[in-house]
């Protein structure tokens, strides 16, 4: 202990004369110069090609401006001082087969500024092959009205189940064994995507500016915008098994995931049931009962170490005998759970910070429910009131008007001025065992909703179908999103068919069809128009792969994350 001390009373000074040294150099007006020279490099993570990583060195901490041109197009991005002396930094934004011309202004915290030479830099082409990527096309139709920012969204490959090239398990592999994220700027062109090894459901930018984004295979995944696995959280229940990063615990991670102003996520989980004397069709009504395995979903917010804090579970809650259409429809099973139907198929869960509730969407009930957080207790449910227990009716919103209510919705939300805009798949528009409309008359599109709770009545105000009369069915998936600067609507058309397909198609060969897919972007005030529409087909028509998507909300930059 003797020597201890003596050696803590040695080494004190030094290390009081070393801080004050690095305090006075950083105080000093020695001259800004760089240690080591500005270069610009590919990303070496082939997961996001479309970037690059600017390095160097300074011998004083600095703020960084990077001046970035094509010889059109001009550009700046800010890198505030982070007291680092060796810098490397992101470059993303960069337009596929483009050269560049890089300049950096570094400042330091008295002012002094040096910049480097100019510095090239060319990015690499898109990947060949319609298996790879879609063709993008997009067209502005008002300049002046579009949201400014990046669409960011997700495209999904798919063969259809009558393909010729593919069949079973190898058409599901490379249906479910590919994802994409990326990113189109307001000219329509990619500037950003990355490549991951399972389908890509619900993404979201976070507070440190990370993106994480839902796999089909159960796990949670957090990136840089590098491409770089920063985090990772699996279902601990799911099919497949233990994975790497943290388990959780509930069967599946499914649809939806936000971050809460606590950092903690607020995701949709599953719980398996067997229940006795269940439905055997949804389209027979006197087809016999027996015991079914079934899923039901849960919501869970669980903190970044894996601990769960919160959870609520449909069985708890609601009526298991009230199904829908595609309660038969094997989506559990071909996501590793023999024999498991699909009776609530949660697609959404938002938590309403003012409200202390929870806005969840169920799918296959066409409800949106409103949870108190709390007591856990349901406050309304918005949708058709069929099939209801009686104890529960007392929470129905009643809809105003000669208007329709929405069916088999996705992506609810509230915007600024507390009205739901939910995204109306129209799917069906019936509940076993009334007879459904043909997938020919279903017009899907936004709309937006005033709740009155106090007196539980709900008034469509405004739909995206006010722009045209044009037929957009969305067969599956989907999103609708206020923007923030200009108050429009993006809108996310999931699963489409060609026209010559629609006219053919039924519920029960929908799987047969090439999708295709559109994002459209909707003023809303003070009239309904179409600004701007992307869409996503094959790059060879005759490949026969379709392209949809599961949801498209805008962000101002990829640096600032929203």
């Amino acid at each position: 202990m003797d020597k201890l001390l003596k050696l803590g009373l040695f080494l004190l000074p030094l290390l009081l004369l070393a801080g004050c040294r690095e305090s006075w150099l950083e105080d000093s007006h020695d001259p800004l110069y760089f240690t080591s020279r500005p270069e610009v490099m590919q990303n070496p993570n082939k997961s996001v090609p479309l970037a690059a990583i600017l390095k160097f060195e300074t011998n004083h901490p600095v703020t960084s401006r990077v001046f970035l041109s094509d010889g059109e197009c001009q550009r700046e991005i800010i890198f505030e001082n982070d007291q680092t002396y060796r810098k490397s930094l992101p470059i993303v934004e960069l337009c596929p087969d483009r050269d560049y011309t890089l300049v950096v202004e570094a400042q330091d915290k008295i002012g002094q500024k040096i910049n480097s030479k100019v510095m090239n830099y060319q990015s690499p082409p898109l990947p060949g092959g319609s298996e790879k990527f879609p063709r993008i096309t997009n067209q502005v139709f008002d300049e002046y009205a579009v949201e400014p920012g990046l669409i960011l969204f997700n495209p999904r490959r798919r063969i259809p189940t009558n393909s010729e090239t593919l069949q079973g398990s190898e058409r599901e592999d490379f249906n479910k064994n590919f994802g994409l994220l990326t990113a189109v700027n307001s000219e329509g062109e990619l500037a950003w995507y990355y490549k991951a090894d399972s389908r890509i459901s619900d993404f979201r930018f976070i507070e440190n500016g990370h993106i994480v984004y839902i796999t089909q295979d159960n796990r949670l995944v957090e990136i840089d915008l590098l491409g770089n696995i920063v985090n990772q959280w699996y279902a601990k229940g799911r099919p497949e098994g233990e994975g790497e990063g943290v388990a959780v615990d509930t069967l599946t991670f499914h649809h939806s995931v936000k971050q809460l102003e606590n950092g903690n996520f607020l995701i949709l989980g599953t719980d398996r049931r067997r229940i006795e004397n269940y439905y055997t069709s949804s389209k027979d009504p006197d087809a016999p009962r027996e015991p079914q395995w079934v899923m039901g979903d849960e919501i869970i917010e669980f903190d970044r170490w894996g601990k769960v804090h919160w959870r609520w579970n449909a069985f708890e809650h609601l009526d298991t005998h009230r199904i829908g259409y595609m309660t038969f429809s094997g989506y559990w099973e071909r996501r590793g759970w023999p024999d498991t139907l699909d009776w609530t198929h949660a697609n959404s869960a938002s938590f309403l910070q003012n409200e202390k509730a929870v806005l969840l969407n169920l799918r296959h009930q066409s409800a949106v429910l409103k949870i108190d957080k709390t007591s856990k207790d349901i406050e309304w449910i918005a949708g058709e009131h069929s099939g209801w227990p009686e104890e529960m009716k007392n929470k129905l919103l009643t809809l105003k008007g000669s208007e329709r209510w929405f069916w088999h919705q996705h992506a609810p939300e509230l915007t600024p001025e507390g009205n739901l805009l939910v995204f109306n798949n129209d799917n069906f528009r019936a509940r076993p065992f009334d007879k459904p409309a043909p997938p020919a008359e279903i017009r899907s599109c936004a709309q937006e909703y005033r709740i009155d709770e106090e007196n539980k009545t709900i008034t469509k105000i405004w739909s995206s179908r006010k722009a045209d009369d044009q037929v957009l069915p969305s067969f599956a998936m989907g999103s609708a999103a206020a923007l923030p600067e200009t108050g429009n609507v993006l809108a996310g058309y999931g699963l489409m068919f060609r026209k010559e397909d629609l006219k053919e198609a039924s519920w029960d060969t929908r799987r047969q069809y090439i999708g295709t897919t559109q994002i459209r972007e909707y003023t809303r005030r003070p009239e309904t128009r179409l600004v701007r529409k992307i869409t996503l087909t094959a790059r060879d028509s005759s490949s026969g792969i379709g392209w949809s998507l599961y949801g498209a909300r805008n962000v101002k930059s990829l640096y600032k994350g929203k």
